[in-house]
This record gives structure tokens, sequence and C-alpha cells, in this order.
């Protein structure tokens, strides 16, 4: 049957670089190359603590195994507007907050929820590639702010305002930022939300990497501003992510709207999964264990700066500040995804193409230490005898 059964915007639409970079090499793996070295998933190298699974397994047994409300339930979304009062001095009631299916569901219907045709969505440039794919799907357009790294890939603000105009209905900030590992500067945050604001934008914060900053301070524009979209999740604070659990909190006419969707959609999240949630916000065991795996990612990304500063073919021209990845610049005469497809098919090491997340990632690879420092080395060894191969 011809793809032509497909909408026009899924024809159009593009697949998601990081996943197919994941599926691929699953599928290589699968097929009996077994020496794949993966710097491309952007998943923790952790396993979800074990007090958080037995919570999950304990809630299974004990019978949670039907429909929840479709917004959470009672007890997650608590302990969620406790989380968001004492770590990102936002006010939200417990009918504030939506529990999702992971984080990236929540931004999926905030979209579906405020854009329709002739709408636009503001971006900054690199930026995480399923923005975009989410903006189309509901019929908006794109505006992609470039950022670069000579300005620390900090947001151009004179860019900003000169692209703001009445068909501007969000404005998307994620910080730390994946894929540079950008810590945006507060003031920064805070003039971009008062710009939307003006224009009678609502700016949504994708806050999902909160918990890996090693330098700057995170900041949650929801603390001073209330058109601001903040989604997060457990996915990377607490090693999560195959749990799909998340959350948003925003302006009351958004969270209605998203719950109509939500309701005609996947209608709630798993219900022991989010006993692991609750476990997770509740216990000194997690924020613990949520602290290991941060020094952890400390020590991986130490050693990932050292290996790129080594290179004679690779740049990295700003220091991550915050997430799990490095996005440095590489010599090689040669387009970012031609070189991420060569470097696995040749040198089993997967990475993800720096064009992937916009026109401004031409030109780097998406590194993730979100992994053993073994595989890191392992990885460095082999992009090197690549490099010299190739150069």
């Amino acid at each position: 049957m011809s793809d032509n059964i497909l909408s026009k915007t899924i024809r159009d639409l593009k697949h998601s670089a990081t996943e197919e970079v994941d599926n691929l090499v699953k599928r290589m793996r699968q097929e009996g190359v077994d020496d794949i070295v993966s710097l491309g998933v952007g998943e923790p190298c952790f396993d979800t603590p074990d007090n958080i699974k037995q919570a999950a397994v304990e809630a299974l047994w004990a019978g949670e195994t039907k429909y929840q409300p479709t917004n959470g339930s009672f007890e997650l979304r608590k302990e969620i507007c406790e989380k968001l009062r004492k770590k990102n001095h936002i006010s939200a009631d417990v009918d504030d907050i939506i529990v999702t299916a992971g984080g990236k569901f929540g931004i999926y219907l905030a979209f579906q929820a405020v854009l329709e045709k002739g709408d636009q969505v503001m971006i900054l440039d690199p930026a995480w590639v399923s923005y975009e794919p989410g903006a189309k799907m509901a019929g908006a357009d794109v505006v992609r702010i470039s950022t670069n790294a000579e300005r620390g890939f900090q947001p151009d603000l004179e860019a900003i305002r000169a692209n703001m105009n009445s068909a501007v209905k969000i404005v998307v900030v994620n910080s730390p930022c994946n894929p540079t590992g950008t810590v945006y500067q507060r003031s920064a945050i805070r003039e971009i939300s008062q710009l939307a604001k003006e224009y009678g934008a609502l700016l949504l914060s994708d806050e999902v990497y909160e918990y890996q900053i090693y330098e700057g301070e995170h900041y949650s524009p929801a603390s001073e501003f209330d058109h601001v979209i903040t989604v997060n999740a457990f996915s990377k604070s607490h090693a999560m992510t195959g749990w799909r659990l998340g959350y948003v909190t925003g302006p009351k006419d958004v969270l209605k709207g998203m719950i109509k969707i939500y309701q005609h959609s996947t209608s709630c999240v798993t219900a022991f999964a989010q006993h692991g949630g609750i476990e997770a916000l509740q216990k000194r065991k997690s924020d613990q264990a949520a602290m290991v795996m941060l020094e952890g990612y400390r020590e991986r990304r130490a050693l990932m700066i050292e290996l790129i500063k080594k290179s004679n073919y690779l740049e990295l021209r700003i220091l991550p500040q915050g997430a799990f990845y490095c996005f440095p610049s590489y010599t090689l005469n040669m387009p970012s995804l031609d070189l991420s497809q060569s470097l696995l098919q040749e040198a089993h090491v997967a990475t993800v193409p720096g064009s992937a997340f916009g026109t401004c990632g031409e030109g780097c690879l998406r590194f993730s230490y979100a992994t053993t420092l073994e595989d890191i080395r392992e990885a460095f060894e082999r992009m090197e005898v690549f490099f010299k191969t190739h150069y």
C-alpha cells in the first residue's frame, strides 16, 4: 500500500534521529554485531533505584492494576506539588498537576491543546529533536532561533525579540539543554518569559534535566510567571525512562484542554508505575540515589571532556554545564549524518548527528556520557583510529 494513505503532515514528518540511532544499534546487536559502543542514547546508564522498583512491585501485588484518574493519582500529584514548591519554588494545587506518560507526552498534549494552523512555535536551535515535529503535528509552523558556541549556546535575546509576533503562541526553553548541555542564565530565561508574555504567548519550560547540573543553577520561570507550562519527568532524575512517567503544570485553561485530549488517547498512566513515582519523591533513599547518579555523571563528564581535548579531530568550544551530553564540532569535511553513520558502520560507535538538532548543529556530533567509563574510553580509541584513517 502506498504511503499516500497517510496524511501529508505525517508523510512529511521525520523520524526521531535519537530513537532511530538507538533502534539501529539494537537491530545490529540482534543481527550479531556484539561490539557496538553507544554514545548515542539519551538514557541514564544507572538502573532505577531498588526502593522505587519495590514500591511498584508491592503496588502491583496489592491490586493497583486498574484505571487511574486521567490527571494522575491524588497522592502522586500531592507529592509533585510538594516537590515543585520546595525545589522549583512553584506554587501549584493538586488539581494543577497532570501526570503524563513521560515528559514527551506532556509536551505533545500541550502543543495539541494550544496550537492550530497559522500558529508558530519558537525554539532555540540546536534543540531536542521532538519539539518541531510536535508543533507540526498540531498544525503549527516553527521559528528556529540560532544559538552558537561562541556565545556559549546561550539564547540570542535580540534575535528572539526580532522574531516575536502575534502568531507565536509558544516559546520553548529547555534548560539544561539537550543537546548542548547549556544551563541558560536566569536573566535570559526571565527576559524570554517577559517577552513571551508581552506578545500573549505561552512559555513551555522543559526541565527534565534539572537534576543533572554541574555548573550554574536551575531556574524555573513558573516560580515568577503565570503563563508558563512546566514539563518534567522521572526519566532522567531517577533513571525511570521505561516507566513513562512525567508531569506538567501550567495555566488552568491549558491543563483543561490537555485533559480532554488525554481522555481520548491514553486515558491515564499505569497505576503501579505511579507508586514508583510516589516513592521517588517521598523517600530520602531516592534523593540519595539521585545524588550518586549525579556524581557518576560528573566523573564521566570529566573523562569525556579530557578525551575530546586530547583529540586532534574534535573541539569542545563550550563545556556542558548540565544534562549528560557533549556537543563537540569536528574537523572532517563531512556532513554530520554521514559521519555518524560511518562511525557506526565502520567503528561500531553510535553517536547522534548534530544536524538532527537543527541547522546550528551541523558540523557537530552529540556524545552521551551516560554509559560506562570503559565504554567512553573504548569509543574514543575507535573514533581516533577512524579519524586518522579518513582525515
